[in-house]
């Protein structure tokens, strides 16, 4: 008999539909700590959508929320924006390319948790005046990226990157947030050539090894 510790992540009869349309039906899915399981499946086969549903999108609230049990962490959850499950200790990386192209590789690795340090002007107004720790963020963004044994430049605008570098920021953003439990990637080899797909697999294994859960969504299964 399995104990309720066993489980990282339990999402047990699972359903929903877009509008009348069932594009769930009755899925259950168990995750271990530090287990790597994929999700495979032709497109529109509702893969996304079962993880929208554990990250908390707003569409799946909008749409009129899912029917089933999210159990994660032992406690039943059922989050009401990416926010609150970021905090729980869930990250995602999603097909499409969530950053600023402007920035560099550090700050959007950092993008939303930068540090800051004390200045003279946060003793008179507050720690709202705290300035960029600029020499901290660039060495977690290089802490990051070197999970990933990829020759990048911290210091590199996003724009300026070929798309498989790019992926490798969406990925090394998440790799940053120490409370991380679960990482989900929605289709990460899908812009990659097979070389640069294989790194992914290696900081895969290396996240897992540390005890990091992991969920591959892919519609190959190769």
């Amino acid at each position: 008999m399995e104990s309720k510790e066993e489980y990282l992540l339990k999402m047990e009869h699972v359903s929903k539909d877009f509008y009348g349309n069932k594009v769930l039906k009755n899925i259950n899915i168990s995750v271990r700590p530090g287990e790597i399981i994929g999700l495979v499946g032709e497109n529109g086969a509702g893969k996304s959508t079962l993880m929208n549903i554990l990250f908390g999108d707003p569409i799946i609230h909008e749409t009129g929320g899912f029917e089933g049990k999210i159990i994660f962490d032992g406690k039943e959850v059922n989050f009401s924006s990416p926010l609150d499950a970021i905090d729980a200790g869930i990250g995602m990386v999603h097909q499409e390319f969530i950053f600023i192209p402007g920035f560099t590789a550090t700050e959007n690795i950092l993008l939303n948790k930068e540090p800051t340090r004390y200045n003279f002007f946060s003793e008179i107004f507050g720690d709202k005046l705290n300035v960029l720790n600029r020499e901290e963020m660039k060495k977690r963004a290089i802490e990051a990226i070197k999970m990933l044994e990829i020759k990048l430049d911290p210091e590199m605008m996003v724009k300026e990157m070929p798309v498989g570098h790019k992926q490798f920021i969406e990925i090394a953003r998440e790799i940053d947030r120490k409370s991380m439990k679960i990482l989900v990637l929605d289709e990460p080899t899908a812009v990659l050539t097979e070389s640069e797909a294989d790194i992914v697999i290696k900081a895969i294994k290396k996240l897992a090894a540390k005890g990091v859960s992991i969920i591959l969504i892919s519609h190959r299964l190769q």
